[in-house]
């Protein structure tokens, strides 16, 4: 009854809302013979969990061989038996997430009380027939090494992976940030509006992490780049737990990097700036237990580590004349649990994380002249005190695998990540910043005469409501059988569906005033204009509206193996996508694609070179495509609103400027009442019908070599080829205003480029991405007190077309903005995951100043060689050391020139600027055990971050002029009057700019981000 019971809970738990299938188990494989080296069938195969006590048991078939599916990852003891054999014991077989571990065994006449153990066989440690690029960190090893507090840092470990601002993220074999899958216990926890990583976890409920970074058969979708998935623990019949005490901050951090600033007093001035440490101070309490509730059938784990965060800026306001401070606080917790049943031939998983965050306060960022100072005045941001946010997410997953037979089983997935973001404490007051200095503008007041970036209240979008949920259901049916070799074939259906509804907005709009400035409209005949003080822009932005989609899919694998030695992989799935309209009222959904769209299939082959299970070379070929994130139909189809009304300013009662006080002559459109620029205009009417999904190619082709019993390694070709993205191509109508088509570059409506000047119909460059890498690694699993890996990449990110979350549209902090982004309280400095990036804009964008179309080179997150090592040693006397290093090439650097159009244009080609340095870190983890009573410990470690406080630059300030960030219509080359396919002199059009001379900026060529320094944590633990 208590079965049937669970069973219809976990069923209802998992219809509850939809989930795609994500891999949360390993595996064990192996033959099992007698002396004569015949297969023994019928032997029976026992598995038990070391950790947790849990059973599962396989029968050999006619060739002897067995395999036992949906381990939890960990060690487990394996034994073999068969009456009138002796039988033969595992004691430490490991199994990995989506691996299999080799286990075989040589029966010998006996009787079955006779054990021997098996010690050569599990020396193996190849899975023969996998060719997915995979790369695993154990609970085991990321105990004892340096790491952040949450799971995706791990990610960094693996060969092609890198990590950083520019690169949004995580970028996995040339893939920009916003093409990874992450999934907790299955669940996808990506954005659905950038696909980046939303959900953290601490590593105290966690027993594995895994990096797929090549290789990914047909199962996964969604991912051009890797899958980080993270697998968390289970309860056993014994209880275990912990209880942990975090602290991090100031007391064991660097200071922050270096400032640079443009003065905001003169325009002009170049200011290296170094501002003192504040107080920050993290603790962390917590604990997890876990254990049986009916022995051998009915466990559970539970965890709960609310972090609370207490932060004060003191601030020289007035631009270092009026001292004060802020202070934040944040209670970001951390609440897991899990049931896990096993018996028999089912087995059932259910889990709950809650991760809900609150703030109170709002530090505004420094932009001032002097250490610590803002321009703005202490009484601008009196609101701040009060102003936070909470984001509130929760990821429930459930599974249920049943035993059908010896060879078959049917597994059942489901659940939600929900991720809901709602400001709080923002007053409703219109935000009016100064974009140029005020200083000598005749008739001004002294309390006006501001420098740059000064204001009345800090710019704020207030979303009441921005929820994304993403609900998933798998059923996968795994089938294994003898025809020419056995086989193991795996299918199965899932439907994704989703959710986001959003109400976001900026009371009253935003006010910018440009002292002394005048404006040329875009409209044709308008020309320039100003008023008595220059002019203003009052921007009406926000984002609205409900939608929903469902996405099936459907895939089938299959495993065939070929005289135990040759191992082909063959696969294929496919989607239905349908991307939703914020507008259904004008058209239903914005554009779909079907089944016949997107056939990715997956073709693999692995081979056993020796025969011994020691050595095996494999290939691999995939096509995969993007799931379409809601972005591009926020942005595109209806849910956002951008309008800028321009107008001469004429007026000193400047903070009273709203959208429902704008005075002045219009200076867009005066022949229309109430004329602005349509920033966001639909693109119901402007979709190629012909539209075709986002894809890339990927080749791997390597081998894995065993050089001891523990010991590993590997040499792989990586060759990945984005030719097809989906993006929104523009031109500009009679009005001025840029009109978007969604296409595929370079294809369909988009193979030609509407002419905004005198260049003509241009042919429109094809996006390209080429990644190509040598990939050397060599692992040493943990045996006898330690465990290292190493790996080196040898590489080149080659083409014109960044990713979806694009690092050619990078905002660093002394521009004083950033790149807006949904379900956060602050900006981004890389444009979020996005289809509808400054990329085909305009003309402008493809040809460079010497005349030539499509300016292809290394991109900017191309890091040609990058080595990695890690490891740890633990002593015999409780005392364990952990280490990780990290060196990597700098990037490359690339002149932009900001035009009239707000387009960055890359005027000398990709690269001109040289690279950034050298790039490298050093991690560092010392821990101590202390005997307590019985088996109890006390372990008290220090985990140091950039050891060595290396604040290295990891970009240059590479805008010719100014307008970075906030457009300066001043400042921007006009490209209205030049034939782009004769090239063009950049320094004459920037002379010629009403700004003059005064148009370059001078912090071109200077450093402007730098990698963090040192960041300490001190943690004591109880373990029980």
């Amino acid at each position: 009854m208590r079965l049937r019971h669970l069973v219809l809970f976990l069923a209802l738990a998992m219809l509850a809302s939809p989930l795609a299938a994500q891999e949360r188990f390993g595996g064990l494989t192996g033959t099992v013979t007698d002396t004569s080296k015949l297969a023994v069938p019928g032997a029976t195969v026992t598995a038990v969990n070391n950790a947790t006590g849990a059973v599962r048991t396989a029968v050999t078939g006619t060739d002897g061989t067995y395999r036992i599916s949906e381990l939890q990852p960990g060690r487990y003891t394996v034994s073999i038996e068969l009456a009138g054999f002796q039988k033969a014991t595992v004691t430490d077989a490991i199994v990995l997430l989506g691996k299999d571990f080799p286990v075989s065994a040589e029966l010998k006449p006996g009787a079955v009380t006779e054990v021997v153990n098996v010690t050569g066989e599990i020396e193996k440690q190849i899975d023969l027939k996998d060719v997915t690029l995979s790369h695993n960190v154990t609970e085991e090893e990321f105990d004892r090494m340096p790491k952040a507090r949450s799971f995706q840092g791990l990610a960094l470990t693996a060969p092609g992976v890198n990590q950083g601002v520019i690169e949004g993220g995580f970028q996995v074999n040339g893939a920009s940030g916003a093409e990874n899958s992450f999934t907790v216990d299955g669940i996808t926890t990506n954005s659905l509006l950038y696909g980046s990583s939303r959900q953290d976890t601490v590593f105290e409920y966690l027993q594995e992490v895994q990096v797929k970074t090549g290789g990914i058969d047909a199962q996964y979708g969604g991912a051009l780049g890797g899958v980080i998935s993270a697998v968390t623990k289970s309860g056993g019949n014994a209880f275990h737990g912990e209880a942990h005490y975090y602290y991090f901050g100031n007391g064991f951090g660097a200071g922050p990097v270096p400032r640079l600033v443009l003065s905001p007093l003169d325009d002009t001035t170049v200011i290296h700036l170094q501002d003192t440490k504040q107080v920050n101070n993290n603790n962390e309490p917590g604990g997890s237990i876990g254990g049986p509730i009916l022995k051998d059938r009915l466990f559970f784990f539970g965890s709960y580590s609310p972090r609370l965060v207490n932060r004060t800026n003191n601030y020289l306001f007035a631009n270092g004349t009026d001292p004060g401070s802020i202070d934040l606080s944040t209670t970001a917790t951390q609440a897991f649990g899990k049931l896990t049943y096993s018996k028999n031939r089912l087995q059932a998983n259910f889990g709950v994380l809650a991760t809900p965050l609150s703030t109170t306060g709002t530090l505004p960022t420094l932009n001032g002249t002097v250490p610590d100072s803002q321009t703005s005045s202490k009484a601008s941001f009196n609101s701040n005190a009060g102003r936070g946010f909470d984001q509130n997410q929760y990821n429930v997953s459930g599974d249920v695998a049943i035993w059908l037979g010896k060879s078959s089983y049917l597994t059942v997935r489901g659940g939600f990540f929900s991720d809901n973001y709602v400001d709080t404490g923002i007053p409703n007051t219109t935000s009016v910043t100064w974009i140029s200095p005020s200083f000598g503008i005749p008739g001004l007041p002294p309390s006006l005469q501001q420098p740059v970036g000064f204001q009345n209240t800090p710019q704020a979008q207030i979303s009441l409501k921005d929820t994304t949920r993403t609900g998933l259901f798998q059923a996968d049916y795994n089938e294994s059988f003898s025809a020419a070799g056995t086989h193991l074939i795996k299918g199965g259906f899932g439907v994704r569906h989703t959710t986001n509804d959003v109400d976001s907005s900026f009371p009253g709009g935003y006010v910018r005033i440009n002292w002394g400035a005048s404006f040329t409209s875009g409209v044709a005949g308008v020309g320039t204009g100003k008023g008595a003080y220059g002019y203003y822009e009052v921007n009406d932005r926000g984002t609205r509206g409900l939608v929903t989609a469902n996405m099936p899919s459907l895939y089938i694998q299959d495993a065939w193996t070929i005289k135990n030695r040759l191992t082909l992989n063959l696969g294929i799935r496919t989607e239905s996508e349908t991307i939703p309209s914020f507008r259904p009222n004008i058209q239903e959904t914005a554009f779909h694609f079907g089944y016949g769209d997107k056939l990715a299939p997956r073709l693999g082959a692995a081979y056993d070179v020796r025969g011994d299970g020691r050595m095996k070379v494999f290939g691999s070929w995939g096509r995969y495509f993007d799931w379409v994130k809601y972005e591009l139909a926020r942005g595109s189809f209806g849910g956002d609103v951008w309008n800028i009304y321009y107008r001469a300013l004429d007026t000193t009662d400047v903070f009273n400027l709203s959208l429902n006080n704008m005075p002045g002559r219009d200076l867009w459109n005066p022949s229309v009442p109430g004329a602005y620029r349509d920033r966001r205009v639909p693109n119901f009417n402007t979709v190629d019908p012909n539209l075709k999904p986002m894809y890339q190619d990927a080749t791997n082709v390597g081998f894995e070599m065993q050089l001891n019993p523990t010991t590993v390694f590997g040499a792989t070709y990586v060759h990945n080829k984005l030719t097809r993205t989906i993006e929104d191509v523009g031109s500009l109508d009679a009005g001025g205003n840029e009109i978007y088509f969604a296409a595929n570059p370079g294809e369909g409506i988009a193979t030609t480029m509407f002419a905004t000047g005198l260049t003509g119909p241009t042919p429109t460059p094809k996006p390209l991405r080429q990644y190509d890498a040598l990939e050397l690694t060599l692992n040493r699993r943990f045996s006898k007190n330690w465990f290292a890996s190493a790996n080196v990449t040898f590489s080149r990110l080659y083409g014109n077309y960044a990713g979806l979350a694009n690092s050619d549209e990078i905002t660093t902090p002394t521009n004083g903005v950033g790149s807006a982004t949904a379900q956060q309280q602050g900006t981004s400095v890389a444009r979020a995951g996005t289809s509808a990036g400054r990329a085909w804009d305009l003309d402008e964008l493809e040809w460079d100043s010497r005349g030539n179309l499509n300016p292809e080179g290394r991109l900017a997150t191309d890091r040609p060689v990058v080595a990695k090592l890690y490891g740890s040693y633990a002593f015999p006397f409780g005392t364990q050391i952990g280490a990780f290093e990290y060196v990597g090439s700098g990037t490359p650097m690339t002149t932009y020139v900001n035009s009239l159009n707000q387009i960055p244009v890359i005027v000398f080609g990709r690269g001109d600027m040289g690279r950034t340095p050298t790039l490298s870190r050093t991690d560092l983890l010392v821990s101590h055990e202390f005997g307590a009573m019985r088996q109890q410990k006390i372990r008290i470690e220090l985990n140091i971050l950039n050891l060595f406080n290396q604040k290295t630059p990891t970009h240059l300030f590479n805008c010719l002029n100014k307008g970075c960030g906030v457009a300066r219509a001043d400042a921007a080359m006009d490209l209205s009057g030049t034939d782009l396919r004769k090239g063009y002199d950049v320094n004459a059009l920037l002379l010629a700019t009403p700004a003059g001379k005064n148009a370059y900026d001078n912090r071109y060529g200077q450093p402007d981000l730098w990698q963090t320094g040192t960041a300490g944590q001190f943690s004591v633990k109880f373990l029980f």
